[in-house]
């Protein structure tokens, strides 16, 4: 699991960094159902709008490049829904295509919050 070796620095978001990833993890090892798919990609959605609030709760701007990242990654993970929904879209293709999108966001992104809310 990648969380362990990438943290943000902020506990709130490592914390749910963690569940989203202990979430794909249990996917990947079929110990949840295929068609939870869906609502770990939506907790994914969730995420984004949640680590903006904590970083503006902690007294700081969040910034607007990092906004619009996540606004790009919000529409991709929707289309991605939508086509895995569809049935054109295979589960686990998506999921790992998921993995890799939030450890690029994670290390290119989310790390600054960390360095740069403390």
């Amino acid at each position: 699991m990648w969380y362990s070796s990438v943290k943000v620095g902020i506990a709130e978001i490592d914390m749910d960094h963690s569940n989203i990833d202990s979430m794909l993890q249990l996917y990947f090892a079929d110990r949840i159902p295929q068609n939870y798919l869906g609502q770990i990609l939506s907790s994914l959605i969730k995420h984004f709008s949640f680590e903006e609030e904590v970083v503006v709760e902690l007294g700081h701007e969040f910034p607007p490049e990092h906004k619009q990242e996540h606004q790009r990654l919000t529409a991709l993970l929707e289309e991605m829904i939508a086509g895995w929904q569809a049935g054109r879209i295979d589960g686990k293709t998506a999921a790992e295509e998921v993995r890799s999108l939030l450890l690029v966001h994670v290390t290119e992104f989310d790390v600054v919050l960390g360095k740069t809310t403390f």
